[in-house]
């Protein structure tokens, strides 16, 4: 089954864009697909190397990443 991410927002290429993982791939393309059935709601704020995530799915959780990044984007998450 594939799992879609469509954000909307600063940081990416794109304003709009997908992400889709299916086959232990995955890919972006730069439009918004809106998933079949919605899990989940998320704002990520990525600053440096520090990603801030507000989640409906998990709450707030804060990680680290290897490259640095400036990043404010809405996104949902779910099938397609």
């Amino acid at each position: 089954m594939k799992k879609i991410f469509a954000e909307m927002g600063l940081g990416n290429e794109t304003f709009f864009s997908t992400e889709i993982e299916e086959d232990g791939g995955e890919y972006r393309v730069p439009k918004f697909i809106k998933p079949n059935k919605i899990s989940d709601r998320y704002l990520r704020f990525w600053i440096g190397k520090r990603v801030f995530i507000l989640s409906t799915r998990d709450g707030f959780k804060i990680s680290k990443r290897d490259r640095n990044k400036l990043k404010l984007v809405f996104g949902i998450a779910g099938d397609l």
